[in-house]
């Protein structure tokens, strides 16, 4: 490995001025939040310091770390930040920027995941409370199922909680305030595993996760309040019978449902960023001018596939549609529409349009799968998707960037170069993506395909040919 570093270091320069950004994310949790000092927190640290050092050399602008509400706020209004002061540090004495993601979701049942963060004990009750009910599931996504989700607040109690979400990016923003010149972008969890979706194939439920269509979780008292004060109806009693009689295609109802689902996703969205550029991008504002960044997910199974000409089949596409990334209106999916994906890609646009004083990135997933994905019957459309999300976000100038899905792709070189092929670096690549994060360092550090690809990414994206 120091012979694999000495080399890396060798053959890269520093640039001022990268075409494209490339930033690494850490892991979940370093050591033990809860006891910093214990020794098995040292052994974490001292493994995260070398971590740190290796993608140091190779070149990367920055490290992107969770900072997890149930660690920061254990108690309502009272901000402990001991362990990101540690973990802010580390970062920094290796030279790199930081980019922290203030998740205001749980760690824990999601791809990926190797601890338990679930969100603070008091926020459900709280939020419930506001909302004027005494069930705490009233304020949760309750699926079709039947199964409560305890990872993120609903998007039907978002004006309830917004106020709590505000207090922590204030208190973030004022006790980080003198690193500013060292923070690359700040990005906000709007959703489960911090995405803008709803947890329609999370662990909560049974026989919904890949590359099932997913469960609908639009059944809780305030979805169902919502959606009768807005429609006029009520969800779908039968989803399987709904989605089998292609009712969400061919009825009134059944688009006027799927419409308003994604709506209310997108009117989340749109109120948390909003309250994220009142926070830190107002004139004195400390972090004002800093990159605020949300993301969302590559659903990229049961979309479709080309046919021996080339053309472009669809799927029934039901995986997107439960995870409310999609609508269903007539010409909804054509090439014009983004395939599907102008409008949630019109709520990034929107928020660039106001006079903030940060521009908002949309971050989007699955950038190092090629279409066709694992057997034909999964109808995945991967680097498809990352083709027409890329369009519509240039059509509209909304700043984008990209991440890989999943890493235990990253020791293969063609999952590196689809990632490559997607940044946006002239006169070389002609994709739509300005930036790269990758996930996560523990798949990259000691893996020398992994490394050998990352120094070959940055060199190019910092424009050395």
């Amino acid at each position: 490995m120091k012979m694999l570093l000495a080399a890396l270091i060798s053959v890269l320069v520093s640039l001022p001025a990268p075409a494209a950004t490339i930033n690494v994310m850490a892991p979940l949790v370093v050591g033990d939040p809860a006891a910093l000092d214990a020794p098995a927190s040292a052994a974490a640290w001292k493994a995260f310091d070398a971590q740190l050092a290796a993608l140091a050399a190779t070149g990367i602008d920055g490290v992107s770390t969770d900072v997890w509400w149930g660690i920061v706020e254990p108690e309502d209004d009272a901000f402990q930040w001991a362990y990101y002061d540690r973990l802010a540090a580390h970062v920094l004495a290796a030279g790199l920027k930081w980019v922290p993601i203030l998740s205001f979701h749980q760690c824990g049942g999601n791809v990926g995941d190797d601890c338990n963060v679930p969100l603070p004990s008091w926020v459900f009750a709280k939020v419930a409370a506001r909302a004027g009910q005494k069930d705490e599931r009233a304020v949760q996504y309750v699926s079709e199922q039947g199964n409560a989700s305890r990872e993120y607040v609903s998007v039907w109690a978002t004006q309830w909680v917004l106020d709590d979400y505000a207090a922590l990016m204030s208190a973030f923003q004022s006790h980080f305030a003198a690193l500013a010149p060292r923070i690359l972008e700040i990005n906000v969890s709007l959703g489960p595993s911090g995405e803008l979706r709803y947890p329609s194939y999370n662990a909560h439920d049974q026989g919904s996760g890949y590359p099932t269509r997913g469960a609908l979780q639009a059944y809780s008292t305030l979805a169902r309040q919502d959606l009768k004060r807005r429609k006029k109806i009520a969800p779908p009693a039968d989803p399987e019978a709904f989605f089998a009689r292609r009712e969400h295609l061919t009825t009134q109802s059944g688009r006027d449902f799927i419409s308003w689902y994604h709506s209310s996703l997108l009117r989340h969205g749109e109120l948390v960023m909003s309250k994220a550029l009142a926070v830190f991008a107002t004139p004195g504002a400390a972090f004002s001018g800093i990159d605020l960044g949300a993301k969302i997910p590559g659903i990229h199974w049961r979309v479709g596939h080309r046919d021996a000409q080339g053309s472009l089949v669809y799927a029934d596409r039901l995986a997107e549609i439960a995870a409310g990334l999609i609508r269903t209106l007539p010409n909804d999916w054509t090439a014009a529409q983004g395939h599907g994906y102008a409008h949630i890609v019109s709520l990034f646009a929107r928020l660039n349009r106001g006079k903030a004083l940060s521009r908002v990135v949309l971050h989007f997933t699955c950038l190092e799968m090629p279409d066709g994905q694992d057997l034909p019957e999964v109808a995945s459309l991967a680097a498809s998707l990352v083709g027409w999300v890329g369009t519509a976000a240039r059509r509209q100038g909304v700043p984008l960037k990209g991440e890989n899905a999943l890493g235990w792709n990253l020791p293969y070189a063609a999952s590196w170069e689809l990632m490559r092929s997607a940044l946006s670096i002239a006169p070389t690549r002609r994709g739509d993506y300005e930036g790269l994060t990758l996930l996560r360092s523990t798949d990259i550090v000691g893996n020398e395909t992994a490394m050998i690809e990352l120094a070959k990414t940055v060199a190019e994206a910092h424009g050395q040919r």
